[in-house]
């Protein structure tokens, strides 16, 4: 397996070569490509410190801390455990039959998910996405045309990000919809459509949340990636 030199940085002891040969080596090979410990720590809970000592020889592992790693970086935990496996080729991403309106707005809805599965390396070369937190969910309406059609698919990447700026699906006036985001000098948020005859509309920061919905005015739940469009 390809091996990735990292970056040094304040936290876990830097590596200049994830080892695929050792345990320690897969976990940080496995990190490397999926974002950042601190990333893991907020999908899983698992302290930092605890991360970068598993990232340390001689380790001693908890079996659960491993499943639940595993599963949020995407790998085989027999693969962490023993590298008995590989990264797999393929990786499911959600598709939620849910629409985010490019119009007026729908209503919000719990909604199903189905796997749609992509090759690895598309997501993480191509496109340069981590493939956790990727999510798949349809346009509806014309207020982001020419950008995007009614219909369209969406792939989200709802990692969190303390830079705002591009197109994504957001809630508001209780409805999901797929908007250009960007902020102003003061930090408000500015959501606008593509389509001139819509008007845009101002958020302060202290109405804005990320992630799911909280109650507040707007919620940001991930930048459009990629689009999907019918011929």
């Amino acid at each position: 397996m390809e091996t990735i030199p990292s970056r040094r940085r304040r936290g876990p002891p830097s590596r200049q070569i994830a080892d695929s040969a050792t345990r320690e080596g897969r976990l940080a090979q496995a990190i490397q490509r999926y974002g950042s410990a601190r990333q893991l720590h907020l999908a899983t809970g698992i302290s930092e410190s605890m991360i970068g000592k598993y990232q340390r020889p001689g380790a001693d592992w908890k079996p659960s801390k491993i499943a639940d790693m595993a599963a949020e970086l995407g790998v085989a935990a027999d693969w962490l455990w023993t590298g008995e496996t590989k990264l797999p080729a393929s990786v499911a991403v959600s598709y939620y039959d849910a629409k985010a309106s490019a119009g007026f707005g729908r209503t919000c809805e719990e909604s199903d998910a189905r796997p749609v599965q992509f090759p690895r390396s598309f997501l993480t070369d191509e496109l340069g996405l981590q493939p956790a937190g990727l999510i798949i969910i349809t346009a509806d309406g014309d207020s982001m045309l020419p950008t995007i059609h009614s219909g369209d698919r969406l792939l989200i990447d709802t990692q969190p990000s303390s830079r705002i700026e591009g197109v994504y699906a957001v809630v508001m006036h209780a409805g999901l919809f797929v908007k250009r985001v960007s902020r102003t000098a003061s930090g408000d948020f500015i959501v606008q459509s593509d389509n001139p005859a819509y008007r845009p509309e101002t958020f302060p920061a202290e109405q804005v949340s990320f992630g799911n919905p909280e109650g507040q005015a707007l919620t940001i739940i991930g930048r459009v990636a990629w689009t999907m469009q019918r011929v």
